[in-house]
């Protein structure tokens, strides 16, 4: 079989350059290329279920005015729909329905919205929820788009603009399956969030702290924590500057046709890499019957799910399933 045509993003956000700075072959592969594993992701489906389940609550809450058994009825029905008719493959795995708004009503009850510290951050008379941003890179060093000649654009989106203690915050929920004993520390240099600090400032916004909830969800229970991240601004200056050069190298990669491979630790971290069967093969072509094409799309809650995005010519391509 031939490769899907390989189209380098217009679009790249933390996911992306987080991936290229581990293994740019896995960044092809993935973002150039679209492949994905046929089975589609239940973290993913269900991060991102939870997510709007969430959102939709607090809409009927801040906005509407709702008690909080009434927004649970709505959000509810959120839920169903965005669940949808998703299968879980995954024997035993903890992302059922039910733990999954198990886990949006206990949320609720750890962070009740009367007295939550995070409260919505008003821009006029509108709410942060899902706050989302898409900025041009026309900056000072930045290199353009090989193809469109275009600035990239760093895209994000966050699950709430709030203020905490009188200052803007940005909160983020993460699901996971278990409580890492180093969970809190994971957060201390994190490019996603300081990337999340440098738009809201670029914005105007003063930001510099993230609060992190992390929902662990496992068969037989569901746990809240949370933890506060404040970035100095040398680090949020320092992710900045790394951007920059990231960006130099995968503008270097696509000139060369060539996109280093990691052969490492990346290779087989968090269950293993999905493209091993790419890259350890003489004839990789063998193998691409066995994914489907589905582009990533920062700007969506679920990135994941197949839609039209921004090719580096400007057009949109047609990035439904193949």
């Amino acid at each position: 079989m031939q490769p899907p045509e390989p189209i380098l993003p217009a679009i790249i956000d933390s996911t992306m350059m987080n991936c290229f700075r581990a293994c740019p072959q896995k960044y092809f592969n993935e973002y150039v290329l679209g492949l994905r594993p046929a089975e589609p992701s239940i973290d993913l489906h269900a991060g991102a279920v939870f997510s709007k389940t969430l959102e939709r609550f607090c809409k009927e809450v801040y906005l509407n005015g709702l008690d909080t058994p009434a927004a649970l009825a709505r959000a509810h029905a959120t839920f169903m729909g965005e669940w949808g008719d998703f299968v879980i493959r995954k024997e035993g795995h903890p992302k059922t329905p039910e733990n999954m708004w198990a886990a949006v009503e206990d949320y609720v009850r750890v962070y009740p919205p009367g007295s939550d510290r995070v409260q919505p951050y008003f821009a006029g008379n509108s709410a942060t929820f899902e706050y989302s941003f898409a900025i041009p890179l026309d900056l000072p060093g930045f290199p353009r788009h090989p193809i469109s000649g275009d600035p990239f654009i760093y895209a994000g989106r966050f699950d709430l603009l709030g203020k905490r203690d009188g200052r803007p915050v940005v909160r983020d929920e993460k699901t996971a399956q278990r409580l890492e004993s180093n969970w809190a520390e994971k957060w201390d240099l994190r490019s996603q969030f300081l990337g999340y600090c440098w738009a809201l400032q670029h914005f105007g916004i003063p930001c510099n702290t993230t609060v992190v909830r992390g929902v662990i969800i496992t068969k037989t229970m569901i746990r809240q924590v949370e933890a506060i991240k404040i970035y100095a601004q040398h680090l949020i200056n320092l992710w900045y500057e790394q951007l920059r050069r990231d960006l130099h190298r995968l503008c270097r990669c696509w000139e060369d046709s060539y996109f280093d491979y990691n052969l490492g630790d990346t290779c087989t971290g968090y269950s293993h890499c999905s493209f091993i069967p790419l890259c350890s093969s003489a004839s990789p072509s063998n193998w691409y019957g066995s994914y489907e094409v589905n582009r990533w799309n920062p700007l969506l809650t679920n990135p994941s799910a197949a839609q039209p995005v921004l090719s580096g010519d400007g057009t949109e391509t047609d990035q439904n399933h193949s």
